[in-house]
C-alpha cells in the first residue's frame, strides 16, 4: 500500500507534503557475474541480494 500511496502523492507534487515518507537512497551494486545487492549505505552490508536476477514481466 505505501508504494501507491507514493506513487498518488508524487504525481502531484512532493510526496512529504502530503505526509507519505521519502523513499530511501540505496547503493545498488552489480557484479561482474550479473548478480545484483541493495545496501542501505556506503559501507554497509547489502540487506538484500540475488545472484541470477530475472526479468518478470508484470
Amino acid at each position: 500500500m505505501r508504494a501507491r500511496e507514493w506513487t498518488v502523492a508524487a504525481t502531484y507534487g512532493d510526496p512529504t507534503d502530503y505526509d507519505v515518507p521519502a523513499l530511501p537512497a540505496w547503493r545498488i551494486e552489480r557484479g561482474d557475474d550479473g548478480g545484483l545487492a541493495f545496501a542501505s549505505a556506503d559501507g554497509d552490508a547489502p540487506f538484500i541480494a540475488a545472484e541470477r536476477p530475472v526479468e518478470v514481466r508484470r
